[in-house]
């Protein structure tokens, strides 16, 4: 092996500790590839001769801008229109209805989409409400987005998308009311929906801002991207989020908490969510 080969390989091993640090994404040498192709556009860009040249540079300079560009091309942005068809079911059948019943004396809802990308699932969830729920309109509804990523957030607040992208889990009707074609191509949500959501940048290993409490919080196929230690933490801190009556935590598919005694796990249909379990507040 030589030694520029050495270097190399190092210096891979030291980003991905640098970037597990900073966005909680671990990944191993089997993901060199995507190092390589999505880091590459960004030093071409920046004129440094390939993707190595500008990790160097990333390792011997203090935190900036290159740095938050090339953690954000690392993680991975798909995402569509009502992603996974069961957990917005379930949101429209079980959890909703339920959230709507506790909180009625109140007439106030808080709901958080952690992990929000580009914005498809924060707008599937206004468009869910203002379909089945009418009544929520009179609400005081406090909806908040977060991402790291501030390209996906600059797109989820302009609330424009491609064709392609509106198509992906719209049906024409839902296009037809809840969109506009502008001159460019692009379709743009309505207004109402776009105000109905809050988008903010939030890093969700590092220090969270003062936020309320929620009675819903979605962070759906994120975690499966962290080590079981990074996951804890965050998940100490998600059940501190929920308000302590009935709130509810729903994940990904393919992820779950069912180790963690701290949450209680609920069954509707083919999907499970988590509600905190208040006897066991004290082990945070």
């Amino acid at each position: 092996m030589t030694r520029a080969l050495t270097i190399h390989q190092n210096n891979i091993h030291l980003f991905f500790q640098m970037l597990e640090e900073n966005v909680g994404i671990a990944l191993d040498h089997s993901k060199e590839y995507l190092v390589a192709s999505r880091l590459a556009v960004i030093a071409r860009a920046n004129h440094f001769k390939d993707h190595h040249a500008l990790i160097q540079h990333l390792l011997v300079n203090p935190i900036g801008i290159l740095h938050h560009q090339s953690f954000q091309a690392m993680t991975t942005n798909e995402t569509m229109f009502f992603r996974d068809k069961f957990p917005f079911d379930t949101l429209r059948t079980t959890i909703i209805p339920a959230l709507i019943a506790k909180c009625r004396d109140t007439k106030t809802l808080s709901i958080w989409c952690a992990a929000a990308s580009s914005g498809q699932e924060p707008y599937s969830l206004a468009i869910l409400l203002r379909e089945n729920f009418p009544e929520l309109y009179y609400w005081k509804i406090n909806f908040i987005a977060t991402d790291i990523s501030e390209p996906a957030l600059k797109q989820a607040r302009s609330g424009t998308y491609s064709e392609t992208e509106i198509k992906r889990g719209l049906t024409d009707e839902q296009i037809k009311r809840y969109f506009k074609l502008l001159p460019n191509g692009q379709y743009e949500i309505n207004a109402e929906l776009r105000q109905m959501i809050r988008f903010e940048s939030l890093n969700l290993v590092k220090d969270w801002p003062v936020m309320p409490k929620f009675d819903l919080i979605l962070i759906r196929n994120v975690l499966i991207y962290f080590n079981a230690e990074t996951k804890a933490k965050i998940f100490n801190k998600l059940r501190l989020q929920l308000v302590d009556d009935g709130g509810c935590l729903l994940l990904g598919s393919s992820e779950s908490i069912l180790y963690d005694q701290s949450f209680k796990v609920q069954q509707a249909d083919r999907v499970s969510y988590y509600c905190k379990d208040v006897s066991k507040e004290s082990l945070s």
